[in-house]
């Protein structure tokens, strides 16, 4: 049997908010009662309860969403709610002025709920059926499309508050008619046109195999002429993972255009001027000609890169979203690209120690222009109360890929950092952070409660930080306590002093061997934290003895300083549009 405390917790998961099971209260709680007070005669109570439920609909579609969408997959959507909403009034006798009030609102519900019924049966032709959603930036010409049709929230509560509450507070049954007669007008006049809007692109769809918005976007294709495609897909929260690479995109010599696999994601990506499409539908995207473009760009291994791969008239190459030494940076799906773009040697020998056996000329050695923005300052003994930046990664995907240090160590880190007084510190969350593990969450929400509390006690700005780049915190940080994960790579761009967790049951050398990007830390596990030493370091108290080591690390994790620039992107992207143009022409 199912525990209910889980089943409430993934309830209200679904719902997103807490807002939104207050909306669906409001409106199903109020319905629920609106029937027992009928039931046993409490007539104006019950008139009370469906005015209240009846108005609460705008806020539960217009709001709460989640809990709207929940209530439709139960088949509890908008029509059904009415027609209870009608029937508990038709239970309450005594409400209407008599029974031609009561006939007349009765018919005019019925005509209410066809409506209702019709503009379901719309939205869930549009989720299901061959007309598929898609979103785009600086493409020109009517282009969107949404997953499913306007909900006109205001609009269908308008329709259905005049209908039921005048009949339900006595009014004269030609003014039930003529208001519900009203409200009938305005749910048709929002209902039809979007439907025949729905009919008109299946109509052109099924004639040419284009929406008139899927072929507003292959003119732009046609005009525009895209040289380099950067594909992704992921949740909202992968967002970083193509933000990261949007300042080198937009130096780039040669026209890009993005296209995201995603909703989410594409609202979540960061400000651009380069075009960007997003098209969730693969039978969509192969509608498109991408004959003109040479060079596919992936900043991460998902199953959609697929749709892409397939065309011969590119060629690939993986750039990924980060130099790091987990294990999914050595993913068997890297062999399905022409090149694999690696910082330094060190993710080259990722590959080359993985037994996948890939050819030396498949990697292209780019550099990481993303750290150009990273400064060596603040350095040790600058600042009166220097900063230390505390950016644990996420949970990953499973136990085996779990290197974070958030659960097992980081609230008495954080307690141990704030009990000296002699650091700020500035708490950055992966965007991921809880996205498997609930305990996650829950240590994130400690660490937080602990660092305002600390500020407000002590008068230090200790930080909790969700937005801004990673390297902007880094900038002002004079030390870094992180884990395994592209963040130490970026950092050692600064030479400045850093501290990793060892997620692992091995002893601090062996850990240093396995994983090169901490070679140069200080090295922290679950029983000894090794922080007071570390705090000495970074406030000056002791020697910095790996700070010789930080400089050679830097270049073998993120190639010599001059290729830590957007000029050398360039330079790899130039290359290999060459490449394609040389060895791809046959299929264009």
């Amino acid at each position: 049997m199912a525990n209910p405390a889980n089943s409430l917790r993934a309830l209200t998961g679904r719902l997103g908010r807490s807002s939104d099971l207050a909306w669906l209260l409001g409106v199903e709680g109020t319905l629920v009662l609106a029937i027992v007070f009928a039931l046993v005669d409490l007539d104006l109570a019950a008139a009370i309860a469906l005015t209240i439920s009846v108005l609460a609909e705008w806020g539960l579609e217009k709001r709460a969403t989640a809990a709207a969408n929940v209530l439709r997959q139960a088949s509890a959507g908008p029509p059904l709610r009415f027609s209870l909403r009608m029937t508990a009034a038709v239970l309450a006798g005594t409400s209407f002025a008599g029974p031609s009030a009561r006939a007349t609102f009765i018919a005019v519900s019925l005509v209410i709920v066809v409506l209702l019924c019709g503009r379901a049966l719309h939205a869930e032709y549009r989720r299901l059926g061959p007309l598929k959603p898609m979103r785009t930036r600086h493409i020109p010409g009517d282009t969107y499309i949404g997953e499913e049709p306007p909900a006109r929230p205001l609009l269908s509560t308008s329709a259905q508050a005049v209908a039921l509450i005048p009949a339900l507070f006595g009014a004269p049954w030609w003014l039930v008619l003529a208001l519900g007669a009203l409200g009938v007008v305005a749910l048709a006049w929002g209902t039809i046109p979007d439907a025949l809007t729905s009919w008109r692109m299946r109509s052109a769809k099924r004639a040419t195999g284009f929406t008139p918005q899927l072929r507003a976007v292959q003119q732009f294709l046609d005009d525009y002429q895209p040289e380099v495609i950067v594909h992704l897909s992921g949740p909202d929260t992968a967002a970083y993972q193509i933000n990261t690479w949007l300042e080198a995109l937009e130096a780039l010599d040669q026209r890009v255009l993005i296209l995201l696999r995603d909703h989410p994601l594409f609202e979540k990506m960061a400000k651009s001027a380069l075009p960007t499409l997003s098209l969730p539908a693969p039978s969509e995207l192969l509608m498109l000609d991408f004959t003109a473009a040479k060079v596919s760009l992936y900043p991460s291994n998902t199953g959609n890169n697929i749709h892409l791969l397939r065309l011969p008239t590119m060629m690939s190459a993986f750039i990924g979203h980060g130099d790091s030494d987990k294990s999914a940076s050595t993913n068997p799906f890297s062999k399905a690209y022409d090149e694999l773009w690696v910082a330094g040697e060190a993710g080259a020998d990722r590959y080359r120690n993985s037994g996948m056996n890939i050819a030396e000329s498949s990697y292209r050695f780019v550099g990481r222009p993303q750290v150009h923005q990273i400064e060596e300052t603040p350095r040790v003994g600058e600042e009166p109360l220097p900063t230390v930046l505390y950016a644990p990664t996420w949970e990953g995907v499973n136990q085996l890929q779990e290197y974070s240090s958030l659960r097992a160590v980081g609230p008495a880190l954080i307690a141990e950092l704030i009990a000296s007084r002699a650091v700020r510190v500035v708490y950055k969350p992966h965007p991921f952070t809880g996205q498997r593990d609930a305990k996650y969450r829950t240590a994130h929400t400690q660490i937080k409660n602990m660092l305002d509390a600390a500020s407000a006690e002590f008068g230090i700005d200790h930080r909790v930080v969700s937005g801004g780049s990673l390297p902007r915190w880094m900038n002002q940080s004079t030390a870094l306590i992180s884990d395994i994960s592209s963040v130490l790579s970026d950092w050692l761009a600064s030479e400045k002093p850093y501290a990793v967790f060892n997620h692992t049951e091995m002893s601090t050398l062996d850990f240093r061997e396995s994983y090169p990007s901490s070679a140069a830390a200080t090295i922290f596990d679950r029983e000894d934290h090794q922080l007071a030493g570390f705090i000495d370091v970074v406030t000056g108290g002791g020697p910095d003895q790996l700070a010789e080591y930080r400089s050679k690390l830097a270049t073998y994790l993120l190639g010599p300083p001059e290729q830590r620039s957007l000029t050398s992107f360039r330079e790899a992207v130039t290359a290999l549009v060459e490449r394609s143009g040389a060895e791809r022409a046959q299929y264009r």
